[in-house]
């Protein structure tokens, strides 16, 4: 198990929170706003801290669409928009500690921001991040120069599947590829056939001038992936991003996205025994009551296996309670809505 514990100084808009003993599936249940996805991030970060491309994943996991620039600005603790009429900025320091393979690390990281060190209509950001009691590692995000990766940490797989993931032929493109190259695709389509039976194979296709990911059918014969339902693709993207994050970390925000109810506990423990076998860690976020039970549900003979962490937030700070497995149960069984 890669992350055994995360503890969150100041990232976002969280400060104060601490997540500790992790599970091989960790789950983390509140409201919205509560900072659920927040952890997510944070966690990835602190796998990759001097990783550029990391970074730039993270901040655009959110909106696609907002520039990089915003984007990696609002990673941080400042409260306030990127605005440069009045000169430079800086932010105040995102710190993010926790046990990444049985070693502390302790990650802390400014943003400044420029309209003069690249282009003169588009904000420069540099990331200056500092690694335990390394050197600070500066990250400069410009068009025409690749940012430079830092040395001294080790950087951990990490992937994260968000509510959109599976919308995205371009991803899936990517993960499907890697998984080839691998030899391990089988797990996706395992997983697929929970949907459909008929299902015989996954490959990437560029036959009409563009790539996509096909499915060979036994009725059907060979179709894109897209043209099935949302079900369908969330699990292929699922098992994709797991194939990739042997012995790393799966994060995924909103378990639940796209799955019927009625087949999440079965897709939940396939998901489950495949992460065992590959090393991966599962970090997970989730708002309905239905995932808790097909958590619990597709765990029942591993319970040692699942822990639950439960995020409230006040105006002022957040509070974190954990449950482990037997907990779980016991609450869900007395009717306590843990969304």
């Amino acid at each position: 198990m890669i992350l055994s514990s995360v503890h969150i100084d100041k990232f976002r808009g969280m400060n104060g929170v601490f997540l500790n003993d992790l599970a091989p599936v960790s789950l983390l249940m509140g409201a919205n706003n509560t900072g659920k996805s927040s952890v997510l991030e944070a966690a990835s970060l602190l796998l990759r801290p001097l990783d550029p491309s990391q970074w730039i994943q993270t901040a655009r996991l959110r909106d696609m669409d907002m520039s990089l620039p915003d984007a990696l600005w609002s990673l941080f603790p400042s409260g306030t928009r990127l605005v440069l009429d009045d000169g430079p900025k800086q932010t105040t320091p995102l710190k993010i500690a926790g046990n990444v393979a049985s070693d502390e690390r302790f990650l802390s990281a400014v943003c400044l921001a420029s309209m003069g060190w690249d282009r003169a209509d588009e904000p420069a950001i540099r990331i200056e991040s500092k690694v335990n009691d390394l050197p600070s590692h500066t990250m400069e995000f410009r068009r025409d120069v690749p940012a430079r990766f830092g040395e001294g940490v080790p950087f951990h797989r990490c992937f994260t599947v968000t509510p959109a993931t599976h919308r995205s032929t371009r991803n899936l493109v990517e993960h499907l590829s890697k998984a080839i190259d691998a030899g391990e695709k089988s797990l996706a389509v395992e997983l697929l056939r929970l949907f459909d039976p008929k299902v015989e194979s996954l490959d990437v296709s560029s036959s009409v001038g563009r790539e996509g990911v096909r499915v060979t059918h036994a009725i059907r014969g060979v179709v894109d992936l897209a043209s099935f339902g949302d079900g369908m693709r969330r699990c292929a993207a699922l098992a994709l991003a797991l194939v990739r994050s042997r012995s790393g970390l799966l994060l995924v925000d909103e378990l639940e996205a796209a799955i019927h109810p009625a087949i999440l506990p079965e897709i939940l423990k396939h998901l489950f025994s495949a992460a065992e076998l590959a090393d991966v860690q599962i970090l997970a976020t989730t708002h309905s009551l239905e995932a808790v039970d097909a958590v619990i549900e597709s765990s029942r003979n591993a319970p040692d296996r699942v822990a639950s962490y439960y995020l409230q937030r006040d105006d002022k700070s957040h509070i974190v309670r954990r449950y482990a497995m037997e907990r779980l149960v016991e609450l869900r069984e007395s009717g306590v809505d843990l969304r």
